[in-house]
């Protein structure tokens, strides 16, 4: 059985020894997600699951007002950059119905369910 003394000393000891390890993580957690930078194209789509970056054909564009890619190969971003747009599901008044983005990288079905909430 521990005394108070050494109890609160053991404590001490642990609590300083996790808040330590604690920190590590912290800082390793932070390294990964510095390297791992996560772009959302004008589409919506993470430049991640991106089929033309899968494919090689893109380096991520961002959003349709980044100035990132003057020569974009995507429908999607080339469009909005014209119209001005940030995202095209928030700032396009004809999303639901873009022949760019129907099929790919939204199937019909998604699109017709954006159209019922919006309805």
């Amino acid at each position: 059985m521990f005394s108070r003394r050494e109890f609160i000393r053991t404590s001490t000891i642990g609590a300083a020894t996790l808040g330590m390890t604690t920190a590590g993580c912290a800082k390793a957690e932070k390294a990964e997600k510095k390297e791992e930078i996560t772009m959302v194209g004008a589409c919506g789509l993470s430049c991640q699951v991106c089929p033309l970056m899968k494919a090689g054909k893109c380096k991520g564009c961002g959003p349709g007002t980044s100035e990132k890619v003057k020569k974009a190969k995507c429908p999607v971003w080339s469009c909005a950059q014209k119209k001005k747009l940030e995202y095209c599901g928030r700032d396009c008044p004809g999303f639901t119905k873009c022949t760019k983005v129907i099929g790919k990288p939204y199937a019909q079905e998604y699109m017709d369910g954006i159209k019922k909430r919006l309805a």
